[in-house]
């Protein structure tokens, strides 16, 4: 049995790869249903936003180090998940909040930057498919630079929602050095061209 060809096809599978991805969102759905006790509504949106860093870091990463095939063909996968993950934590807020705490929420500057970041996020993911991909053609691809605004709006939002402040910024402290890197580098490409 070729044991590194069998590993290869279980990696390469990309069901085995969503699989992968949605199975902390099935064991909290699962959790929630039976009456489990778990903070869904934090973990959810960290889940969210750590898949939206990874995300973005793919492509800072392969300018600095060289390709990473791997991650690049499943980059819109990544970024999928994360809205995914962002819908669940949308999910779980909503069952624990009344109708005035939600309309009331438009109001929080620490929610209604989670708001404007899901509502970024919904369209990137709409026109996440090969078929606008094809329909936007270079469009899409100025489209899909929302993604900073998001990611932006998501690091407020956790920033301002947490206790665990320290921690949201080493999760993000990653991707931000990568996107200074990446400013500087374009400048001084620039400034030499």
């Amino acid at each position: 049995m070729n044991s590194p060809g069998m590993v290869r096809r279980v990696t390469d599978n990309v069901y085995v790869f969503w699989a992968l991805l949605a199975l902390p969102g099935i064991y909290m759905f699962v959790q929630r249903l039976s009456g489990g006790k778990m903070a869904y509504v934090p973990l959810s949106g960290e889940i969210s936003a750590w898949l939206l860093i990874v995300t973005m870091m793919i492509t800072p990463l392969m300018l600095l180090i060289g390709p990473l095939p791997w991650l690049k063909a499943r980059r819109r996968h990544l970024g999928v998940a994360s809205f995914s993950y962002a819908m669940l934590h949308l999910l779980f807020w909503l069952v624990n909040v009344n109708l005035g705490q939600f309309i009331k929420s438009f109001f929080r500057f620490e929610i209604l930057t989670g708001w404007i970041a899901l509502a970024l996020m919904v369209v990137l993911a709409v026109t996440s498919t090969d078929g606008w991909v094809r329909s936007l053609g270079p469009r899409w691809k100025k489209m899909q630079r929302w993604v900073y605004a998001a990611a932006a709006l998501t690091l407020v939002h956790w920033l301002m929602t947490t206790e665990h402040r320290i921690e949201a910024l080493l999760y993000c402290a990653p991707l931000i050095l990568l996107s200074v890197w990446r400013v500087a580098r374009y400048r001084a490409r620039s400034r030499s061209a």
